[in-house]
């Protein structure tokens, strides 16, 4: 049997969504808040983060797409000034 070349690494594609977790989220989010970011999965059936796709459930993990979650936080904060 051949050798496989290394170049056959290079071709696995690079993954169009990076999905997080809520720890990750509030690491590189710091005006963020754990609980507050549960508390948007807790209501994500009613606020809207379901239908919009930024959630997904791998068994009990739940793993958030941040662009996603971001762009949907943009509707909800009251804006100052």
């Amino acid at each position: 049997m051949p050798p496989i070349p290394a170049a056959s690494a290079a071709t696995i594609p690079t993954p169009s969504r990076v999905l997080v977790t809520v720890k990750q989220l509030v690491a590189v989010q710091p005006a963020l808040s754990e609980g507050g970011v549960r508390w948007d999965l807790f209501n994500r059936d009613i606020n809207g983060l379901t239908k919009i796709g930024a959630i997904f459930r791998r068994g009990r993990r739940i793993l958030i797409d941040p662009e996603a979650y971001l762009r949907w936080l943009e509707t909800r904060i009251e804006r100052v000034g």
